[in-house]
């Protein structure tokens, strides 16, 4: 059962946090596995919330505590380039995000909501949100496998798959074996949630706007190489997308 907001309150203590930092720590496998099916105005209100967390405030709580922080509503309208409107729909799909955690050695198997509650609050330019401590811990990365990331930057991006496509370069960046991946149109499609039937349409819909708008915004980018097969008679067949990361 979920605390009440008073008893939340009480025991965790309210956060307010008017000027966000523009550098800070995302966990990459959080970004990969928890946000990738997210829509454009949740990954950049996620992207925010990484800005203004702070370990201070989790660091003697359990997992499965709940913190309440508040926000500044104009705050985040202007550093996320987003419309109320946006903000409002994105954090009811986040509420409707849950995130699994599997232990295997120990047969456990736990679910938590990306965001258990919101409330804007009503004639003020407040808006609380309560995280699990677990969940607040892979935003702002205490545990390993991070990357710094310009997040500012990141809100002048205005394609989502863009802020998809970062999960997977700075997982590559991390892994030096890892410097470049190849996927097929399966795998493409699966990825970014679409289902194209050709390469072209793919790079023309997805991945060249997609490199024009890292190479601007984002300090880690790509350069990409088609790959085709010939099948017998005709024109060659497409068989794979290389990536490499570019930084």
């Amino acid at each position: 059962m979920i605390p009440s907001k008073r008893n939340i309150a009480k025991s965790n203590g309210l956060q307010r946090k008017t000027k966000p930092k523009i550098h800070q720590k995302i966990a990459n496998t959080f970004i990969e596995n928890a946000i990738q099916k997210n829509n454009f105005g949740a990954l950049k209100t996620i992207y925010y919330l990484s800005t203004i967390l702070e370990d201070e405030i989790i660091k003697e709580k359990k997992e499965n505590d709940l913190i309440t922080i508040q926000i500044d509503k104009r705050e985040m309208l202007k550093f996320t380039e987003l419309t109320l409107d946006t903000i409002i729909k994105s954090t009811k799909q986040m509420q409707e995000t849950s995130i699994t955690f599997f232990e295997e050695s120990d047969g456990i198997i736990e679910g938590m909501s990306l965001l258990p509650r919101y409330y804007f609050v009503p004639n003020k330019n407040i808006v609380e949100l309560d995280l699990y401590v677990r969940i607040a811990k892979m935003v702002i990365a205490v545990k390993r496998d991070y990357t710094n990331l310009n997040i500012k930057s990141l809100m002048q991006v205005k394609n989502v798959h863009s802020l998809r496509f970062l999960a997977l370069l700075n997982k590559m960046n991390q892994e030096e074996i890892l410097k470049s991946k190849t996927l097929n149109l399966e795998e493409l499609n699966l990825f970014f949630g679409t289902n194209y039937k050709s390469w072209s349409m793919i790079e023309n819909k997805i991945i060249k706007p997609t490199k024009e708008e890292l190479d601007k915004h984002s300090k880690i980018s790509f350069d990409y190489q088609s790959n085709f097969e010939k099948l017998g008679v005709g024109r060659p067949k497409f068989k794979e997308l290389e990536i490499k990361v570019k930084l």
